[in-house]
């Protein structure tokens, strides 16, 4: 005699229809970050209190941390040499009937999942590199005469992986390629002038002025999908999807590919210095951007993605999204110190 029997799936059915933990695990092979740093350097004087110096930087960041997804893969076609794009969206109608063969394309690389009884699992490891090098040259004019002056140029560049560990690069193995890029410190020019007059009657005037090009930013694609075995995910691409003819598709970039605008801040000082008693003590007055600048930095911009659904409408997946901060405008600070 025998009961009802149902077909064995070796708990696999009730396992993935549940959601699956993401975990974080560290490479046995972890080392510590370190970092080489190497400057040379040359001053000359010009004049009596005058120098010109010139300053070689060059810093090397190695065995930096990241956590990145071992979890996931990419699948290519053979034809094109392409990643695949099959399974990354629901299909209009969806019900919990469809199963993974009725997804459509997303026009984003697929993600396929290699162990279902995890989502992402994060191993963090020294994947990262960065370097900077810099020339800096720089005029010192020391006090003589009641003035100084400071003025300095420098050419730049700081390239790498991430800026840190924790940032979502390596959380999407399509993003592998587009990893290595500038840094979103890295300015290509930057010069800065600060000079202090010494007036009669204990005043100091200061100007400061300091112009720099543009900080890198980057084209992003944020969007949910689902991989093989219909886990979302959330995804951050570099790059977007657009049309071309009767078709979308998705170009990637690289990260920081873009560059915003050059800025350039000026700023002033005035202070009276006195007695008072025994003490010394002084009154100043500082106005920051004097000019009222109204600059933004973008360091992401996501832009307004066609409707997937029918790309070639000619309609609209979304709000355009930008990430950035606005300088902020002129602004005075008034202080009282003293000494004792």
């Amino acid at each position: 005699m025998s009961g009802p029997q149902s077909n064995p799936n070796h708990l696999v059915g009730a396992t993935i229809s549940k959601a699956p933990p993401s975990v974080t695990q560290v490479d046995r092979g972890l080392q510590t970050p370190f970092s080489d740093e190497f400057t040379l350097g040359f001053e000359r004087e010009l004049a009596p209190e005058t120098a010109l110096s010139i300053l070689f930087v060059n810093r090397d960041y190695r065995d930096q941390l990241q956590d990145v997804d071992v979890n996931h893969t990419l699948r290519f076609d053979r034809s094109t040499g392409l990643p695949v794009d099959r399974i990354g969206q629901l299909p209009p109608g969806f019900n919990s009937a469809s199963s993974v063969q009725d997804r459509q394309p997303d026009f984003r690389p697929d993600l396929y999942i290699q162990n279902f009884f995890f989502n992402q699992v994060l191993r963090v490891g020294n994947y990262n590199q960065a370097r900077y090098r810099g020339v800096e040259l720089e005029l010192v004019r020391r006090l003589a005469r009641r003035w100084e002056m400071q003025a300095s140029y420098t050419y730049s560049r700081a390239t790498g992986d991430a800026e840190a560990f924790n940032s979502r690069l390596g959380n999407d193995p399509s993003t592998v390629e587009a990893e290595s890029g500038y840094l979103d410190y890295d300015e290509r020019h930057v010069v800065k002038v600060n000079t202090s007059l010494y007036l009669p009657r204990d005043w100091q005037l200061g100007v400061t002025a300091a112009w720099g090009s543009g900080l890198p930013y980057s084209v992003v694609s944020r969007f949910f999908a689902l991989d093989n075995v219909d886990y979302q995910q959330y995804r951050t691409l570099y790059g977007s999807v657009r049309t071309q003819g009767n078709n979308a598709v998705f170009v990637p970039e690289h990260r920081n590919e873009h560059r915003n605008n050059s800025t350039f801040t000026l700023g002033g000082r005035a202070r009276k210095s006195f007695v008072l008693g025994r003490n010394t003590a002084g009154l100043f007055l500082e106005a920051f951007d004097i000019l009222n600048t109204d600059d933004l930095r973008i360091n992401t911009y996501e832009p307004v993605p066609p409707d997937l659904a029918s790309p070639v409408t000619g309609g609209t997946g979304g709000p355009i999204q930008i990430n950035g901060t606005r300088q902020f405008g002129r602004r005075f600070q008034v202080g009282f110190q003293i000494d004792f």
